[in-house]
């Protein structure tokens, strides 16, 4: 057996143990448990805009049949609120119901006691500390096991709930609002109380809103593991464990004893978007406040209870390692003080008989429109016939010397226009040239000392030529840079600018010795404070627009998010996303234009183009179905590329994946050989010699612009499995692309498909 599947093993049985260990925990917890009928009576007060319809009288241990205290309804929809705090609304198409907790009639099959038969029935779960407990373990409550009161509130949209938790002295509430197209749920930050003893860490509003057993038909729930996966329904319940994805990834600021990977690693999930779908309906979620510091989770059925279901988990406490010793000796706690944010989640209810209606194509649809109606994402100008070629240039490195270190160049800036000259010559118009390593000392070396450009590159006008020799071409040139690292030395004062933790030290990352080489001193790099990122862009913007760029490539931005815990000047991950909304904006405003890598979400409506975006396969043990969520959510409306093609592990199959995707083609090059960067930082760049590669990138981009040219503001309107390994793509004006994975040829639908090659159909085809 192989390393890896050994790895996979070891980790499935870490997992199955301690999903176990929870549910013993849960089923633990319901000791004690009491049984009575809630009791409702009629009330007055609340807002002005707010009447009070109904209000227990006493705390509720169990809920009782659905009652519904106020209707609101739309043209399309009819909300019920139910005077526990449940919720349903009616799908006026189909009259499908859409409910916040299983009724009777499907619970009557349930076979689960305790806690978790209590969870099916209460409309939020709560994970809490007790301040008088040592050790930090959270507790777990519901609607009954926190003896819960309810105010049931009607408002011009809706209501407003308020949950009374009689067992730990606290509140919060939910504000439910029926629009024109979609349910809103909001929970206000300031309606939350916590008791004398009672810290909230995590806040579940309606978990099971939409929840279904196994046998449905077409059943899946969809997460956003990288571009987007699907989790099919088991009617065996197999799945051993639940999909949690951290949006955005994890928070390089909080202590923890091992990080779970390295603190660059691009976040995994870059939307804060979910899903449920069966039969010929489907809920399709956004988190639209709080995104930032939430996660996905997405429960099997034969799990926990015998429902598929999957929600929002909203933090409101991070959990960290208190170090209490130089020797790292120390404790998990929780946060003090409570992260004040406010959440909310938007719910689109979905129907129709065809598989595109109710699927993640649907709900990508969905994401579309909300993106270019609140973010301000329009389509992209009508595009020239050819397809962009986006080529990133590698300037240098540094490597260790006698005397500390000497740069390493493996393009200079007239050795990039030769190169472009050459590209051009070869019939390829229309670039986007990206260049990297450029900056004072080498790729990224002496941040946040930036200028002047590396004099051994060619300086200052070198560089200004090569920018003209591109625009003369008719194609664009960006300068990739970094505002959010900064390394040791060159002025900058790690104390006193970097990011703190949780345990307010300084957060660094040692970047040597390692790997087979070493540098006399050990580099380190550091995370900036956000606002001063801002200033070093500011500071570099007048410098840049001189050069006559047409716009700055941001690294990091869309890829890694942090909250900073420097006491003078904290910022929460949600304020740091705002900052690097701002550097966007203001890139773009100066400039013209602005790319990101990666992807998250909070850059869509600022960048122009994306990099790097996730086009592989999930590796999650759950979410193993990837679906192509993300490029059709954004096609027509923001460029997109996947990995460097000279990058490629998988040579042929990332490239028919990027043109299943309809990504633009994307290289890295160097003009010397990449071998020269072995004791570099930069080391992973293998394979990127032009001479070796230019035969390649012709050939490749020539067939990739024979489907995908003048599609670049086309949205996709349908993505489909035709046959085991053939996929087709379908485009607004008619145009199908049909991509074949398989050693055979495919043929159908008037349309031939060598194997592992691709072909177009429909309009042009």
């Amino acid at each position: 057996m192989g390393k890896a599947k050994w790895l996979r093993l070891i980790a499935l049985s870490v997992v199955v143990i301690a999903v176990g260990a929870f549910a013993v925990a849960g089923f633990r917890y319901v000791k004690g448990e009491l049984e009575a009928s809630p009791i409702t009576a009629a009330g007055k007060g609340g807002p002005t805009n707010a009447k009070t319809v109904q209000t227990s009288k006493g705390p509720a241990v169990k809920t009782g049949p659905f009652t519904a205290a106020v209707v609101k309804e739309t043209g399309k929809f009819k909300l019920e609120v139910g005077a526990d705090g449940r919720i349903a609304v009616t799908d006026k198409r189909n009259n499908h119901v859409w409910r916040s907790n299983p009724d009777e009639q499907s619970l009557a099959s349930e076979t689960v006691k305790g806690v978790w038969r209590k969870n099916l029935d209460s409309a939020f779960y709560l994970e809490y500390v007790d301040t008088r407990q040592a050790g930090s373990k959270l507790k777990y409550g519901n609607f009954s096991d926190l003896r819960t009161a309810v105010s049931v509130k009607e408002t011009d949209e809706g209501a407003e709930i308020t949950f009374d938790l009689k067992s730990i002295e606290s509140s919060f509430v939910f504000v439910v609002s029926m629009k024109d197209g979609y349910l809103e749920v909001d929970i206000p930050s300031d309606r939350i109380k916590e008791g004398p003893n009672t810290q909230f860490v995590y806040l579940w509003a309606f978990p099971f809103f939409g929840a279904a057993h196994s046998d449905m038909p077409n059943g899946h729930m969809f997460v956003p593991s990288g571009m987007g996966a699907t989790i099919e329904f088991d009617p065996n319940g197999k799945y051993p464990f639940r999909y949690t994805g951290e949006t955005y990834g994890m928070d390089l600021s909080v202590s923890t004893q091992s990080f779970r990977g390295s603190p660059d690693d691009p976040s995994d999930v870059l939307l804060p978007v979910f899903g449920i779908s069966y039969g010929q309906n489907a809920l399709f979620g956004i988190i639209t406040k709080g995104e930032t510091n939430a996660n996905i989770n997405a429960t099997p059925g034969g799990l926990y209870t015998s429902y598929n279901w999957i929600a929002p988990q909203f933090q409101y406490r991070q959990e960290y390692y208190r170090q209490t010793s130089s020797f790292g000796e120390g404790f998990n706690v929780y946060d003090e003080k409570r992260l004040e944010e406010d959440r909310q989640i938007r719910y689109y209810f979905l129907q129709g008989d065809k598989p595109e209606q109710i699927n993640y194509v649907g709900m990508a649809s969905a994401y579309r429109s909300y993106l270019m109606e609140t973010k301000g994402l329009k389509r992209v100008e009508s595009q020239p016939e050819s397809l962009p070629l986006e080529i990133a240039f590698f300037g240098g490195d540094r490597e260790p010397s006698m005397f500390g270190s000497k740069l390493v160049t493996t393009t200079t800036f007239d050795q990039a226009a030769d190169i472009v000259d050459k590209l051009a010559a070869s019939g390829i118009t229309g670039m986007d040239i990206v260049f990297e390593g450029w900056s004072n000392g080498g790729f990224m070396r002496y941040l946040p000392d930036r200028l002047p450009p590396e004099e051994a590159l060619g300086g200052t006008d070198a560089l200004k030529r090569l920018i003209k020799k591109v625009q003369s071409s008719g194609s664009r040139f960006y300068l990739d840079d970094n505002f959010v690292i900064a390394y040791s030395g060159k002025g900058f004062v790690a104390r006193e600018e970097a990011v703190r933790d949780s345990n307010t030290r300084v957060v660094e990352d040692e970047m040597g010795p390692s790997g087979g080489f070493s540098f006399r001193k050990a580099t380190k790099k550091y995370w900036m404070q956000p606002d001063l990122s801002l200033k070093e862009l500011e500071k570099s913007l007048p410098t840049y627009k001189d050069f006559g760029v047409d716009g700055v490539h941001h690294n990091s931005i869309g890829e890694v998010l942090f909250s900073d815990n420097t006491p003078a000047n904290p910022f929460s991950r949600g304020a740091t996303a705002s900052i690097f909304a701002e550097m966007l904006g203001k890139t773009k405003s100066e400039l013209g234009s602005v790319r990101v890598s990666h992807g998250n979400s909070f850059v869509l409506g600022k960048a122009d183009h994306i990099s790097d975006l996730p086009l592989s396969p999930s590796y999650d043990l759950l979410a193993q179905k990837s679906v192509p969520f993300y490029p059709i959510a954004i096609h027509g409306l923001v460029s997109y590329s996947g990995k460097p093609g000279n990058l490629r592990d998988e040579f042929n199959a990332e490239l028919l994946r990027s043109v299943e995707y309809g990504a633009q083609p994307s290289y890295l090059l160097t003009f010397e050989d990449p071998g020269l960067l072995k004791d570099t930082f930069t080391r992973y760049i293998f394979s990127s010699q032009y001479s070796e590669w230019m035969d390649t990138i012709v050939k490749e981009y020539k067939r990739a612009n024979a489907v995908l040219g003048g599609l670049q503001n086309q949205m996709i309107v349908n993505h489909r499995s035709l046959d085991k390994d053939v996929f087709e793509t379908t485009y607004e004006n008619g145009q199908r692309v049909i991509v074949n994975y398989g050693d055979a040829p495919y043929r159908g639908n008037g349309v031939e498909v060598k194997p592992n090659d691709f072909a177009m159909a429909g309009k042009g085809g």
